[in-house]
């Protein structure tokens, strides 16, 4: 089957829109770790916006405006009423609060650009998944699932040492991440699997024609070595180097294996092209 132009156009445009505000995002990262007070927690504003927009543009120009809605909703419904529930109850991430007057207006106590921060990183970590692990399903679960905490493992200490959220407990954590209770990866794994499954039923990969995801790769391998380089190098006079290496080879088990499927994927030969996209007898394609 051939798009029509029309249908071409509009998915060219939606990358070109795409990979802009992906560009912006990278950027506002950079520019985050050159600055100080609320000028950073509005760098932190312009990073969720730019990345969410990211993903919401890459969702709808694959999946349409109808299908697209309904994933971001159901995400988005997810995510917002496990953040609701957790900081009423404790269940399932831990005790924990958020500083609701830094980056933009809160519903029920939970910043909304925090529901906007989850479909991002759970849409990319997704996209990625599928496309490393197209065939096996519970793989690429599982695979989205690690890729989705292990992201958790940079960004909670560095929103921590921010500001922006606190938790209860200071000595429950992993070494050199004792801050963070090992009860909020448990609940990132748990909301995480239901999140990733939802996606399993909305937005399941079509194998047979299956294109690198470029901007969630790029997600994905930008917040795997420029979260690194910045928490070594840039943020907090070094405090969070003693955390780095969780993130390092958590969000390598999804990143390197990324990295491998671009570099062996096997791409139509001319002559596959042709004998594809040649017309049926009579002039007539099916």
């Amino acid at each position: 089957m051939i798009d029509p132009p029309a249908a071409r156009d509009t998915t060219g445009t939606a990358r070109v829109v795409s990979l802009a505000a992906v560009a912006a995002w990278v950027l506002a990262q950079i520019v985050y770790s050159l600055v100080e007070g609320s000028a950073r927690d509005t760098a932190t504003m312009v990073v969720l916006c730019a990345g969410s927009i990211a993903m919401v543009v890459d969702v709808v120009a694959r999946r349409g405006p109808g299908r697209a809605v309904a994933i971001i909703a159901a995400v988005s419904a997810i995510v917002f009423a496990a953040e609701v529930v957790g900081t009423r109850t404790g269940f399932p991430f831990g005790a924990y609060g958020y500083a609701t007057d830094r980056i933009g207006p809160a519903v029920a106590d939970v910043p909304i650009l925090i529901t906007a921060a989850w479909f991002m990183g759970a849409y990319a970590v997704w996209r990625v998944a599928a496309f490393v692990v197209p065939t096996a399903r519970a793989g690429r679960i599982a695979i989205g699932v690690v890729g989705l905490v292990s992201w958790d493992l940079y960004l909670d200490p560095q929103m921590v040492a921010a500001g922006l959220w606190s938790w209860d407990s200071e000595d429950a954590g992993l070494p050199g991440m004792e801050a963070i209770p090992l009860t909020n990866f448990a609940g990132w794994a748990a909301v995480g699997l239901v999140v990733m499954l939802v996606f399993e039923l909305l937005d399941p990969p079509d194998v047979e024609r299956a294109a690198a995801p470029v901007v969630p790769l790029v997600w994905l391998w930008w917040t795997w070595a420029g979260s690194a380089f910045a928490q070594i190098f840039l943020l907090e006079n070094g405090a969070l180097r003693s955390g780095v290496a969780y993130g390092i080879v958590g969000m390598g088990v999804v990143a390197v294996p990324a990295i491998v499927a671009v570099a062996t994927r096997r791409r139509p030969t001319p002559h596959t092209a042709t004998r594809a996209d040649a017309p049926h007898p009579a002039g007539r394609r099916r």
